[in-house]
């Protein structure tokens, strides 16, 4: 089976992991070439990507493609480039033409409801974001409560005379430019360019442009489209890339596995993570569809269980330590029972995908520990707690979707221990040492051509002692030495190799 994959952006969360997927299942997974892709605010060339998507299209049995790295030259440059909205849909248009030729070829496109962000940051934002950031994701807010009603006009009018005009307009602009993109590709589907389209929302929130524009495009998607299934509409965004992959799999196989579904607090699973419009029990659920599969209440016939570690009630990790030993208190009978039960399932030969969003950007460390005491983890199906709770749930469900169709082991192993050695060893032990390290010689913890290598090693040489703490793991894996790499030169993100130990 060879698919297509036109990722979101060059990150290894939309190219190395739908490849090391990919690879579980033996699927050849084909991405046009790093230096074909954007570079951070850099955007990618749509010209040559077109030409790519040409050349490769009559060797691909399913084609996997981002509006956003296809129109717009990547995630980034849809939030920051000047193109004209004509510009922009022009390029998708190669679509059509490859529809037309290979009728037979899978589409699976998806796109993004741009978000809000809520930080005074332009790292991936407008440059006007460093100063009004803040600011725009409140107005956002404010606006759409207004159209529903409610009584906020004092509060908006004082955020109207704070915010240029002229950076609100460009605001405005450019989600109307987007919006008009998402509407165009709703219209791709209704002509069957697409087999599917998922149009997610990265950043969700109750209220705001992004929540109203969702609203407007469910609509018009029901009135020309219908209700048939080929459009999924969520939250998520760096997970969509491997849970499609997942799908494509699915379908190949003529299948949609079931997924029984168990919660460790009870009650929690009405808790709305960090970044996401609804209870996780309804992020799960979508996320079930989106791989092409179907929940089920019957444990005992389902071919997956995934074990949620829900939602944080204080929804980011507490580093104040009273505040930090009464969470913990609180959760750990239930985690105690929780690991109790995933034990067992393993141990019956369940296939159980442990996804811990009990916080975004970094495993449970209360949860793992208790795993790696009571849990043979080399016998998961699939583990994350990377970034939020529906790219977490997104990405285990396809490492758990291509374990039904898994050629080769080692691939396997090699990715669940990359989800624990990042999502728990960098996320919540070595990011936070390595920061605090560099806080303490230069004042902050920036990545500098000075401070690179030294950093790297850091990296290795502690990720490296992670892997000693993981039972199963230990002695048998390692990071490749020299395989560290920072790719937007922060310590957000981190990528890596592993291998087999030498003996």
């Amino acid at each position: 089976m060879r698919i297509g994959l036109i990722p979101l952006d060059e990150r290894p969360v939309n190219t190395r992991y739908p490849a090391m997927i990919g690879e579980i299942a033996g699927v050849e997974l084909i991405e046009p070439p790093l230096s074909m892709l954007s570079v951070r605010r850099t955007p990618a060339s749509c010209d040559q990507l077109a030409d790519w998507l040409r050349d490769q299209a009559p060797k691909l049995d399913v084609l996997i493609v981002s509006i956003q790295m296809l129109g717009y030259g990547g995630l980034i440059a849809s939030r920051t480039t000047d193109d004209l909205t004509g510009e922009v849909i022009a390029r998708l248009d190669v679509l059509r033409e490859i529809k037309r030729e290979y009728p037979a070829l899978s589409i699976f496109g998806f796109d993004l409801i741009t978000r809000i962000s809520n930080a005074d940051s332009n790292t991936e934002e407008p440059l006007y974001w460093k100063d009004f950031g803040v600011s725009f994701y409140r107005y956002s807010q404010l606006v759409d409560r207004q159209l529903q009603g409610q009584d906020v006009s004092g509060e908006l009018e004082r955020l109207e005379a704070k915010i240029p005009p002229e950076y609100r307009r460009d605001f405005l602009m450019r989600r109307l430019r987007n919006h008009t993109v998402n509407l165009t590709v709703i219209q791709m589907l209704a002509e069957g360019v697409f087999d599917l389209l998922v149009l997610s929302s990265d950043d969700t929130s109750e209220y705001g442009f992004g929540t109203r524009e969702k609203r407007w495009l469910r609509e018009w998607a029901d009135r020309i489209v219908g209700d048939d299934g080929r459009l999924l509409m969520y939250p998520g965004a760096d997970e969509v890339g491997c849970a499609l992959l997942g799908r494509a799999l699915n379908r190949r196989h003529n299948r949609m596995p079931g997924f029984a579904i168990e919660y460790a607090i009870p009650g929690d699973d009405e808790i709305v993570a960090p970044f996401e419009d609804g209870p996780v029990h309804v992020t799960v659920e979508r996320q079930v569809r989106a791989v092409g599969g179907t929940t089920t209440p019957h444990l005992e016939n389902a071919d997956f269980v995934i074990a949620v570690n829900t939602p944080s009630p204080s929804r980011v990790m507490i580093f104040d330590a009273a505040l930090a030993e009464s969470e913990r208190t609180y959760r750990l009978p239930f985690l105690e029972s929780f690991v109790e039960k995933i034990r067992a399932w393993v141990n019956e030969g369940k296939k159980v995908i442990v996804a811990d969003v009990a916080y975004p950007n970094g495993a449970d460390p209360v949860l793992v520990d208790l795993m790696r005491e009571r849990v043979d983890l080399t016998r998961l199906a699939a583990y994350g707690a990377w970034n939020t709770a529906g790219n977490t749930i997104g990405v285990a469900l396809a490492q758990g979707v291509a374990l039904l169709s898994a050629k080769d082991a080692d691939s396997q192993t090699r990715f669940l221990l990359h989800r624990f050695v990042e999502d728990w060893g960098y996320q919540h032990v070595t990011r936070n040492v390595i920061g605090l390290s560099l806080v303490a010689q230069i004042g902050n913890s920036a990545i500098t051509p000075e401070n690179a290598d030294h950093v790297n090693q850091a990296i290795e040489t502690d990720l490296q002692e992670r892997i000693r703490e993981l039972p199963g793991f230990a002695g048998n894996w390692r990071v490749v030495p020299g395989s560290i790499r920072l790719p937007w030169e922060r310590l957000f993100e981190v990528d890596f190799d592993l291998e087999k130990s030498v003996p």
